[in-house]
C-alpha cells in the first residue's frame, strides 16, 4: 500500500513542476486517489476531491503523515478520515512546485477497500491451494508413493544382491535419477569413511605403541579391552581378567584400591623380581565404567635422582676440601714464621685453584643444558694455540709441560670453520686431563688437526698413566672418576670429560678413546664444519 501511495506522489510531483492546478484536476477528478497540495504553514493548496473548496478545509500542520515530513521523517499513516467514516492510508512528501515553492504533496486512498480486496484474494487463493493440496494428495497417495517405493526396492535389491550399481537406469525419470546418484556418492563415502576409519585406528594402534608406558583398558566387569605391547613382561600371555593378566602383586594393589575406591590411583612401586622402579597410575573414567592402567618404567629417572645426591654429595666434598685448607692455613699464615709463609701462601693458591676449576665445570655443564646452539666462524689456527696457552698457562708452567701440534689442513690460511668457545673448551679439557694425570713424567702432549670436505677429525695424545679398559667405558660419564686411589689428589668434580663428551654431539661429532695403563691416552673426536 505505501509503496503504490510513493509511485503516486512521484507522478504528482512531476505534475506539479510542468502545469498548474487546473490541468492536474482534468487529470485526476475522476481517480480513486485524492491528492492534496499542503503549504509549509498546513493550509491546503489544491485537494483532488475538494477542487475550488478547498478554504473549507482544516489546516492540517497537525497531521502525522505532514508532522512526520517536516521532521524528515517518513510521512505515512493509517487512520479514520475526519470528513467521512472511512479509513484511509495517507502518505506524503515534501516536494517544489512549478513556482519554485516547497510543498507537501499528500496521497490518501481507501484502505477498507484494499482490506477488503486482499481478504477476498487470500480467500479465492487458500480455497485454490487446499483444492490443489487434496488433488496432489490424493495422486501422490494413489500412484507417485507406491511407484516411488518400488523404485527404491528396486534400488536397495540392487545394493543388496547385484553390487555397486554403475548399470541400473531409470528412463525418464529425473528425481529417480537424481536420488540413485545420491544414494551412490553416500554408498561411495560410506566406503571411504570406512577406509579411513581403518587408517585413523591404525594410526591410533601406532600410537599407543609408540608410547613410552604399557597402557591397559578394562571394562567394569575388569576384562581386558585392549592393551599396547610395551612392558609386556609385566603381563601373562593370552589371559583377559585383570587378576590373571598381571603378574606383580605390586601392580595389582593398587588396580584393587581403584576399585575398591572407584577413584583415580597413582603410585610409585619397586618391583623386587624385575630390580626395577614403576610409575602406576589408574584412572576411573566415570562414564563408560572402564579403568585405564598405565605403568611407565622410571629406573633411569630415580637412577637420575641417585645422580643428582651424587652430584650434590660430591661438590659438598670437592668445595668443604679447599675451603678448609684455605681456612687453616690462613689461620696459620698469621704465626708463621717467614719461611713458610711462601709455601702456605703456595698451597692456598693451589687450593685456591682447585675451587675455580670446581666453579668453571659447573658453569660449563650449567652453559651446555641451557643451550645447544652452533656459532660457527672462521678461526685462525693461531688464535686457537693462544688462547689455549694463555688458559692453562700457569699448569703447562708448573708442570713443564710440551705441547705440540700436527695440522693438515686443506686451506693454505690455516682457519677452521668451527663453534671456538666449544672447541676450546673440549681441548683445554683434554690438555687439562692430560696434565693432571701425568704420573711421574714430563706432559707430553700432541694436538693433530685432519680437515676433511666435511668435517674435522682432532686427536689429544698424552704419556700420562692412561685408562683401564673398565674406566674407558665410564670415564664419560658424569662424577665418573678413575681410580681414586691412584688419583686422590687431584681435584675435579667428574665433570670434565662428560662436558667434552656433550659439546662433541653438539658440534655433530662423536669421541672415542684409546689408551693403555702406563703408556698414556688418545681422545680422538670429529666435529662437522
Amino acid at each position: 500500500m505505501r509503496n503504490s501511495l510513493k509511485e503516486n506522489v512521484f507522478i504528482i510531483s512531476n505534475l506539479i513542476k510542468e502545469y498548474d492546478k487546473e490541468k492536474y484536476q482534468q487529470i485526476f477528478k475522476d481517480s480513486d486517489v485524492r491528492f492534496n497540495i499542503i503549504g509549509t504553514d498546513g493550509v491546503v493548496i489544491y485537494d483532488s476531491k475538494k477542487y475550488n473548496e478547498e478554504y473549507e478545509l482544516e489546516n492540517h500542520s497537525t497531521r502525522k503523515e505532514v508532522v512526520a515530513v517536516k521532521n524528515n521523517e517518513i510521512g505515512f499513516d493509517i487512520r479514520k478520515s475526519s470528513i467521512s467514516t472511512q479509513t484511509m492510508a495517507y502518505y506524503a512528501e515534501k516536494r517544489v512546485n512549478k513556482e519554485g515553492e516547497n510543498v507537501i504533496i499528500r496521497v490518501s486512498k481507501n484502505y477498507g477497500e484494499t482490506q477488503k480486496t486482499l481478504k477476498i484474494i487470500l480467500l479465492t487463493e487458500l480455497l485454490f491451494f487446499t483444492l490443489l493440496n487434496v488433488v496432489i494428495h490424493s495422486f501422490y497417495k494413489n500412484y507417485l508413493k507406491r511407484d516411488m517405493y518400488r523404485k527404491i526396492e528396486i534400488i536397495e535389491r540392487y545394493l543388496k544382491y547385484e553390487g555397486k550399481g554403475e548399470n541400473l537406469y531409470f528412463e525418464r525419470d529425473t528425481w529417480i535419477l537424481n536420488l540413485w546418484d545420491v544414494v551412490q556418492k553416500w554408498q561411495q563415502q560410506n566406503l571411504e569413511n570406512i577406509v579411513d576409519l581403518n587408517r585413523e585406528k591404525r594410526i591410533l594402534h601406532q600410537i599407543i605403541s609408540s608410547i613410552d608406558a604399557s597402557i591397559c583398558l578394562f571394562d567394569e566387569k575388569l576384562k581386558l579391552i585392549i592393551k599396547n605391547s610395551r612392558f609386556n613382561y609385566l603381563y601373562e600371555k593370552d589371559r583377559v581378567d585383570y587378576l590373571n593378566l598381571i603378574k606383580d602383586i605390586e601392580i595389582i594393589d593398587v588396580m584393587k584400591k581403584a576399585i575398591n575406591q572407584k577413584q583415580n590411583q597413582k603410585l610409585e612401586v619397586y618391583i623386587p623380581r624385575l630390580k626395577r622402579y614403576f610409575s602406576v597410575n589408574v584412572k576411573f573414567l566415570d562414564q563408560d565404567q572402564r579403568y585405564l592402567l598405565s605403568v611407565k618404567d622410571i629406573t633411569q629417572t630415580k637412577g637420575m635422582i641417585e645422580v643428582q645426591k651424587t652430584f650434590i654429595s660430591n661438590v659438598s666434598h670437592e668445595l668443604k676440601t679447599p675451603l678448609t685448607n684455605i681456612k687453616g692455613y690462613v689461620i696459620a699464615l698469621e704465626d708463621a714464621p717467614e719461611p713458610l709463609k711462601i709455601q702456605f701462601i703456595k698451597t692456598i693458591k693451589n687450593n685456591i685453584d682447585k675451587l675455580e676449576n670446581i666453579i668453571v665445570d659447573f658453569l660449563n655443564i650449567t652453559k651446555i643444558e641451557g643451550s645447544k646452539i652452533v656459532n660457527i666462524q672462521k678461526i685462525p689456527v693461531e688464535k686457537l694455540k693462544i688462547e689455549l696457552n694463555l688458559s692453562l698457562s700457569e699448569r703447562i708452567k708448573t708442570s713443564g709441560a710440551v705441547i705440540k701440534y700436527n695440522l693438515n689442513l686443506l686451506n693454505k690460511q690455516e682457519e677452521l670453520k668451527i663453534d671456538f668457545e666449544k672447541i676450546l673448551t673440549i681441548i683445554k679439557n683434554l690438555v687439562e686431563n692430560a696434565i693432571i694425570y701425568k704420573g711421574d713424567k714430563t706432559p707430553e702432549i700432541e694436538i693433530s688437526i685432519i680437515e676433511t670436505k666435511s668435517r674435522y677429525k682432532i686427536g689429544v695424545k698424552d704419556n700420562g698413566i692412561g685408562m683401564a679398559p673398565d674406566d674407558m667405558e665410564k670415564v664419560f660419564e658424569r662424577f665418573y672418576r678413575v681410580d681414586k686411589a691412584r688419583t686422590s689428589n687431584k681435584a675435579g668434580t667428574g665433570l670434565g670429560l662428560s662436558i667434552v663428551k656433550e659439546l662433541v654431539e653438539i658440534c655433530g661429532g662423536k669421541i672415542d678413546i684409546i689408551s693403555k695403563e702406563g703408556k698414556g691416552s688418545i681422545f680422538i673426536f670429529t666435529i662437522l664444519k
